[in-house]
């Protein structure tokens, strides 16, 4: 079930205290509702009693995820001293063998980490797929600065018997987002390339981001 705790917080506008609904954890198969404020940044806004003036709140919460088996761990900031070691689960979680679990740092990767898993994609294939675009496809995408995002992907067609799948980023120099699509067979290529390169192992609760790709992609 979700978890909420009432926070007494004062606004940072006009001083005031009210009280902050904290989600510790959210079950979206439980309370749905929830998965739509964490997509529209709801989840994490304060809204002032007293100015009416709204505050982003930097909290994290445990995300749950019954019906396709995963658990995120997400909070908004990565450690500084972050090195990659799969995060300790704590005991009680209760949950099957086959449940993935992760821990993601950041609104807009965690909101993608959730949609590639409610897809039933391998998120290991996607930041492989992810990083071989922005470095050697397009290798203009890093060389900006700019980060690759999972998007959606669209049922098999005529042209594509086995369906696209879609990546975007913001490409900020001519203010718009850039939309890039591929067959899904790339995307099983990628899949396939991950599960006979042992640097692609991932147990337990791992953080999988563009970070860790990177990292794994320069081991010997």
């Amino acid at each position: 079930m979700s978890q909420l705790r009432k926070e007494t917080i004062e606004c940072p506008h006009c001083h005031q205290e009210g009280e902050y609904d904290l989600w510790t954890s959210v079950n979206v198969d439980l309370d749905p509702e929830l998965r739509g404020k964490i997509f529209s940044d709801e989840l994490f806004m304060y809204h002032c009693p007293h100015c009416g003036k709204v505050t982003g709140i930097p909290a994290g919460t445990l995300y749950h995820d019954m019906t396709h088996s995963f658990m995120i761990f997400f909070d908004f900031f990565k450690p500084d001293d972050y090195d990659y070691s799969p995060m300790e689960i704590p005991e009680g979680l209760g949950m099957k063998k086959e449940y993935l679990f992760r821990a993601v740092f950041g609104l807009r990767r965690f909101k993608e980490k959730i949609v590639i898993l409610e897809h039933g994609l391998n998120d290991i294939a996607i930041e492989h797929q992810k990083y071989m675009i922005s470095h050697v496809i397009m290798p203009e995408i890093v060389e900006k600065g700019y980060e690759l995002f999972f998007a959606k992907t669209e049922e098999p067609s005529e042209e594509f018997p086995h369906g696209t799948i879609y990546f975007f980023y913001d490409d900020e120099e001519n203010e718009r987002t850039m939309q890039i699509r591929f067959a899904m067979d790339n995307y099983f290529e990628h899949k396939l390339a991950c599960e006979l390169d042992p640097r692609m192992k991932a147990e337990g609760c791992m953080c999988v981001d563009a970070e860790w790709m990177a990292k794994q992609m320069k081991e010997e």
